[in-house]
């Protein structure tokens, strides 16, 4: 039986207990872990250390009454990012008239699977008379992603969970520790600190595996003051093999891990925005800072706990999206990892899967400009490039093998089917279990132009390629008026990424107008994407290259304005548990599934529309503001280290003059271009580098 039944069968059975809120989470991790260490997040900062751990909640007693965030409405609590870029999560709620503000974050060594969460717990006072409380730091089998609890012990200024070596410490010994048995009380520690009591004793075992208990600390604030209490989570350190992991040092101060963290990650996340909207900066940074702690080894993860594996179409985004967000390093080992795979995923060996390898490989290199780098993924670029041109002419199915799927396709009859016998010079392919034409075609278009261009960058012939697309294009220009805006998936493809749709072209304007008016904003009411907001930020994306920046912007302020996590920027997939691999479903935690979040397609799309606002590359041009709102040219911004094909750019807009700066490394061939929503002086432009 999977705990989530379990679960199902303890809430029926125990209403009154406190339970965890599996209406939201995130997912916090230190890059390159292994998906087991990342640590799912609740509101309020309620964590599980590590997926299958145990539930970690910070309550406080005041006034006769319990206050946790597990009872509280979302909107009376704040979450965000540290200065809104780094991952440290800030959590503010009250109990009563007490502020209580927490900062979690997780760290470690991803190499050695020594991982550790640290969490500090400020009280304040901000009355005028004294408070006293008692602080709980409480333990349980359920809350973010727990597991059963066998027996709880605290010794030694440590608690130790399933026996083993310790889990979590106290740089602050408590006042009390208490715990109960399940199988003795038929009870929760919530039914205790209710009334403000704590059970007696200080280890207990459990048969029924639902033991808890809680760390007490009296507190009593004067007027004005604050008290701070550091916990250290050492993630899995009770695994039985895991032996190698030493503890943390005693009395650990979590500010000064902080300094050491915000340091590290600041070091490798060299962008800087400082612009007039700082939701658009705080956004930009979610999606980025998601993306890199959801990668295990060196693979993008979509959301690491539903998908625990490399999907290709969903894992391109991500991996682009890091390329461009400055990590050109675990891009280029993502990609060599997976460039001799052409297709696969979790619906296995889908069409566009060529087609999606080629961009990312190819992305990669007008990121870097490495030729050495070209050299080696030419032939793997090649040899998709050919696969695609056999997939255009085929008068029978194409299929490919690949072990990486989710578990309800391994035994899927068309889990290796790439394509049907082609259709009037059209791949029909398959992908999300249909046949998208004009979303496979595009893809495969893309790849055709990237594997010419990077012929051609090696001095090779790549002719065949550069023909095939041509054909291509023509094929599907020509058959635009029957098939274009018949799938969602077209007007989310036509521009970006895959470039293969004419602005000026009549079907093509036909169909994104329609699409707008009929599916996007039906009789002027904007509509969201209710299932896969992938496609909703895609679809903003094209719109911003059809020159259409206002529609663009009508569905940013959507994304800025409603998440599924406010203030940290996340979204979410499906209805339920999308494609499940169960894991959660293994754990004591998320067991209320409504969807799949934070979920990677949706963070890439999201960074990669919110840089090309700011700026981005076309036919050797660089150009810059696209879509940059007249509503930001009254007040000065600026925009420092960000990645493109020509280097990294840094630029800074002066109102008083009408200034923009410009300082890029290498000079575009086509120039620089500026697309800001109000008359510009060209003349004001300086260009650096």
């Amino acid at each position: 039986m999977l705990e989530h039944e379990h679960m199902v069968r303890m809430r029926r059975e125990h209403p009154d207990w406190i339970w965890n809120r599996s209406d939201n989470h995130v997912i916090l991790g230190v890059p390159g872990s292994h998906e087991a260490f990342k640590t799912p997040v609740e509101p309020g900062n309620t964590f599980s250390p590590g997926v299958g751990s145990y539930g970690v909640s910070t309550w406080v007693y005041t006034a006769n009454q319990l206050h946790t965030p597990e009872e509280r409405p979302l909107d009376q609590m704040d979450w965000s990012f540290l200065n809104g870029r780094i991952p440290v999560l800030i959590s503010h709620w009250k109990a009563d008239s007490v502020e209580v503000t927490s900062r979690l974050f997780t760290d470690g060594d991803a190499e050695l699977t020594d991982i550790k969460d640290y969490l500090a717990v400020q009280l304040h006072n901000p009355t005028s008379d004294p408070i006293e409380m008692t602080f709980y730091l409480v333990i349980r089998s359920f809350g973010a992603a727990g597991a059963a609890i066998r027996s709880l012990a605290w010794e030694d200024n440590s608690l130790r969970v399933n026996g083993g070596a310790p889990v979590l410490y106290a740089s602050q010994p408590p006042d009390q520790f208490g715990a109960l048995a399940y199988t003795d009380s038929q009870s929760d520690i919530s039914a205790y600190l209710k009334l403000g009591k704590l059970p007696s004793a200080a280890s207990v075992s459990d048969e029924a595996t639902w033991a808890s208990g809680a760390l007490a600390y009296d507190v009593a604030l004067q007027p004005g003051e604050s008290h701070q209490f550091d916990f250290v989570c050492h993630v899995h350190a009770n695994h039985p093999k895991l032996k190698w992991l030493k503890p943390p040092q005693k009395n650990t101060s979590v500010d000064q891990q902080q300094r050491n963290f915000v340091e590290h990650w600041q070091q490798n996340q060299k962008i800087q925005l400082d612009l007039p909207d700082k939701r658009f900066e705080n956004a930009f940074f979610a999606q980025i800072n998601f993306l890199n702690m959801f990668t295990v080894y060196n693979q993008p993860r979509i959301s690491p706990i539903s998908y625990p594996l490399w999907w290709l179409r969903d894992g391109s985004y991500a991996i682009i999206a890091l390329d461009k967000g400055g990590y050109h390093d675990f891009a280029e080992r993502a990609v060599r990892g997976a460039a001799h795979r052409d297709a696969f995923g979790g619906f296995g060996a889908e069409g566009d899967g060529p087609s999606e390898s080629i961009w990312m490989l190819s992305e990669h290199y007008l990121l870097t400009r490495s030729q050495d780098y070209l050299r080696d993924v030419y032939p793997d670029i090649e040899r998709k490039a050919d696969l695609l041109i056999r997939m255009i002419q085929t008068d029978v199915a194409i299929t490919g093998t690949t072990e990486i799927r989710t578990p309800q396709m391994m035994l899927a009859p068309d889990s290796d089917l790439m394509c049907l016998p082609a259709d009037d010079g059209m791949i029909m392919g398959r992908m999300d279990g249909h046949f998208p034409i004009m979303w496979i075609n595009a893809f495969a278009y893309l790849g055709l132009k990237r594997a010419a261009f990077c012929a051609a960058e090696l001095g090779l012939d790549g002719s065949r390629f550069e023909d095939a697309a041509k054909q291509l294009r023509k094929t599907m220009k020509r058959r635009a008026p029957e098939l274009f805006n018949k799938n969602d998936r077209d007007t989310n493809s036509a521009f970006w990424p895959t470039n293969w749709a004419s602005r000026d072209d009549e079907n093509i304007q036909r169909g994104f107008e329609q699409f707008w008016n009929e599916v996007r904003c039906p009789q002027g009411v904007y509509t969201r994407e209710p299932l896969w907001t992938y496609f909703e930020a895609g679809q903003a994306h094209n719109y911003l290259l059809l020159g259409q920046p206002e529609r663009t912007w009508t569905t940013i302020e959507h994304f800025l304005t409603e998440q599924i996590a406010p203030g940290l920027y996340t979204y979410s997939e499906g209805d339920g548990d999308e494609n499940s691999s169960l894991q959660w479903q293994r754990t004591r935690g998320w067991d209320q599934i409504r969807y799949v979040t934070p979920h990677g397609w949706t963070a890439a799309e999201v960074f990669l529309l919110l840089r090309d606002c700011l700026a981005r590359e076309e036919d050797n041009k660089l150009i810059i503001g696209s879509g940059i709102p007249e509503t930001w040219l009254t007040k000065s911004f600026s925009v420092r280290n960000l990645p493109t094909y020509f280097g990294n750019l840094s630029f800074h807009y002066e109102p008083d003059n009408n200034k923009l700066e410009v300082e890029l490394e290498r000079r575009p061939s086509g120039g620089i271009q500026v697309e800001f929503p109000a008359v510009f002086d060209a003349e004001a432009i300086g260009v650096n580098g």
